[in-house]
Protein backbone atom coordinates (compact mmCIF):
# COMPACT_ATOMS: atom_id res chain seq x y z
CA UNK A 1 0.00 0.00 0.00
CA UNK A 2 1.35 3.30 -0.65
CA UNK A 3 -0.07 6.86 -0.84
CA UNK A 4 0.72 8.82 -3.95
CA UNK A 5 0.18 13.11 -3.53
CA UNK A 6 0.01 14.73 -6.63
CA UNK A 7 0.31 18.47 -6.13
CA UNK A 8 -2.27 20.56 -8.78
CA UNK A 9 -1.98 20.17 -12.26
CA UNK A 10 -0.08 17.00 -12.55
CA UNK A 11 -0.26 13.48 -13.37
CA UNK A 12 0.96 9.87 -12.50
CA UNK A 13 2.69 9.89 -15.69
CA UNK A 14 2.37 8.17 -19.11
CA UNK A 15 -0.80 5.24 -18.77
CA UNK A 16 0.61 2.22 -17.03
CA UNK A 17 -0.19 -1.44 -16.23
CA UNK A 18 0.53 -3.42 -13.98
CA UNK A 19 0.56 -7.34 -15.86
CA UNK A 20 0.31 -9.50 -12.39
CA UNK A 21 -1.69 -7.31 -10.18
CA UNK A 22 -5.40 -5.76 -9.66
CA UNK A 23 -4.73 -2.40 -8.41
CA UNK A 24 -7.05 -0.51 -5.60
CA UNK A 25 -6.96 3.27 -6.07
CA UNK A 26 -8.93 5.07 -3.00
CA UNK A 27 -8.70 9.36 -3.35
CA UNK A 28 -7.49 10.08 0.55
CA UNK A 29 -8.37 13.85 -0.23
CA UNK A 30 -8.65 15.81 -2.99
CA UNK A 31 -10.39 15.20 -6.39
CA UNK A 32 -9.16 12.49 -8.93
CA UNK A 33 -9.04 12.33 -12.66
CA UNK A 34 -8.84 8.56 -13.55
CA UNK A 35 -8.83 6.79 -16.88
CA UNK A 36 -8.91 2.91 -17.61
CA UNK A 37 -8.66 1.55 -20.38
CA UNK A 38 -9.61 5.16 -22.52
CA UNK A 39 -12.34 5.77 -19.54
CA UNK A 40 -13.00 8.88 -17.44
CA UNK A 41 -13.67 8.69 -13.70
CA UNK A 42 -13.76 11.18 -11.72
CA UNK A 43 -13.40 9.52 -7.76
CA UNK A 44 -14.45 12.17 -4.70
CA UNK A 45 -12.66 11.24 -0.98
CA UNK A 46 -13.75 8.13 -0.08
CA UNK A 47 -14.34 7.07 -3.23
CA UNK A 48 -12.17 3.67 -5.06
CA UNK A 49 -11.71 2.00 -8.68
CA UNK A 50 -10.51 -1.49 -8.79
CA UNK A 51 -8.36 -1.90 -12.19
CA UNK A 52 -7.67 -5.58 -12.86
CA UNK A 53 -4.62 -6.82 -14.13
CA UNK A 54 -3.41 -5.99 -17.57
CA UNK A 55 -5.53 -3.04 -17.94
CA UNK A 56 -4.25 0.31 -18.58
CA UNK A 57 -4.52 3.23 -16.69
CA UNK A 58 -3.40 6.96 -15.28
CA UNK A 59 -4.07 9.34 -12.51
CA UNK A 60 -4.21 13.60 -13.06
CA UNK A 61 -4.91 16.20 -10.61
CA UNK A 62 -7.12 18.95 -12.72
CA UNK A 63 -8.07 20.57 -9.20
CA UNK A 64 -6.50 23.34 -7.40
CA UNK A 65 -6.06 21.62 -4.35
CA UNK A 66 -3.38 18.68 -3.60
CA UNK A 67 -4.78 14.80 -4.50
CA UNK A 68 -4.01 11.78 -2.22
CA UNK A 69 -4.39 8.65 -3.45
CA UNK A 70 -4.00 5.29 -1.36
CA UNK A 71 -3.44 2.54 -4.13
CA UNK A 72 -2.93 -0.82 -3.29
CA UNK A 73 -2.09 -3.62 -5.62
CA UNK A 74 -2.74 -7.35 -4.75
CA UNK A 75 -0.14 -9.34 -5.07
CA UNK A 76 2.01 -6.27 -4.07
CA UNK A 77 5.20 -7.55 -5.92
CA UNK A 78 7.70 -4.79 -5.65
CA UNK A 79 5.02 -2.18 -6.57
CA UNK A 80 6.30 0.31 -3.99
CA UNK A 81 9.66 0.37 -4.92
CA UNK A 82 9.25 0.73 -8.87
CA UNK A 83 6.92 3.69 -7.60
CA UNK A 84 9.62 5.33 -5.93
CA UNK A 85 12.27 5.04 -8.32
CA UNK A 86 10.12 6.32 -11.53
CA UNK A 87 9.38 9.51 -9.41
CA UNK A 88 12.92 9.69 -8.41
CA UNK A 89 13.63 9.46 -11.99
CA UNK A 90 11.16 12.39 -12.81
CA UNK A 91 8.00 10.25 -14.49
CA UNK A 92 5.94 12.58 -12.54
CA UNK A 93 7.20 15.68 -14.01
CA UNK A 94 10.03 16.33 -16.73
CA UNK A 95 11.12 12.40 -17.29
CA UNK A 96 14.64 11.26 -17.38
CA UNK A 97 14.56 8.97 -20.40
CA UNK A 98 17.20 6.66 -19.73
CA UNK A 99 16.66 6.77 -15.89
CA UNK A 100 12.85 5.66 -16.64
CA UNK A 101 13.39 3.27 -19.41
CA UNK A 102 16.18 1.19 -16.44
CA UNK A 103 13.32 1.71 -14.10
CA UNK A 104 10.69 0.05 -15.88
CA UNK A 105 13.24 -2.42 -17.36
CA UNK A 106 14.02 -3.26 -13.56
CA UNK A 107 10.65 -4.08 -12.87
CA UNK A 108 8.99 -5.02 -15.52
CA UNK A 109 6.97 -7.79 -13.50
CA UNK A 110 5.68 -5.29 -11.37
CA UNK A 111 4.43 -2.15 -14.16
CA UNK A 112 4.75 -1.81 -17.63
CA UNK A 113 3.96 1.45 -20.14
CA UNK A 114 0.67 0.96 -21.93
CA UNK A 115 0.06 1.53 -25.44
CA UNK A 116 3.33 0.08 -26.38
CA UNK A 117 3.67 -3.62 -27.07
CA UNK A 118 5.54 -5.67 -24.41
CA UNK A 119 7.68 -7.30 -27.47
CA UNK A 120 8.19 -3.94 -28.51
CA UNK A 121 9.22 -2.21 -25.74
CA UNK A 122 11.16 -4.71 -23.65
CA UNK A 123 14.21 -4.69 -26.04
CA UNK A 124 13.60 -1.23 -26.00
CA UNK A 125 13.74 -0.19 -22.22
CA UNK A 126 16.73 -2.61 -22.27
CA UNK A 127 19.01 -0.65 -24.51
CA UNK A 128 18.06 2.50 -23.11
CA UNK A 129 18.95 1.37 -19.39
CA UNK A 130 21.80 0.02 -20.87
CA UNK A 131 22.93 3.06 -22.20
CA UNK A 132 21.74 5.60 -18.80
CA UNK A 133 23.75 2.87 -16.81
CA UNK A 134 26.75 3.45 -19.64
CA UNK A 135 25.82 7.57 -18.61
CA UNK A 136 25.58 7.38 -15.00
CA UNK A 137 21.54 8.13 -15.42
CA UNK A 138 20.50 5.07 -13.90
CA UNK A 139 19.11 5.40 -10.57
CA UNK A 140 19.07 1.92 -9.41
CA UNK A 141 23.08 1.90 -9.51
Amino acid sequence: MMDGVLPPGTDSGPARLHPQSEVRSKVMAGRANVTVRGDSHVLLPGESLTIAPGEAHSIRNRDDDILVVRTTLRPPGEFESAIRALYEAGAGGRPDLFAVAAVLSHYREDVRLAGIPWWLQLPLLSALARIGTLLGRNPLR
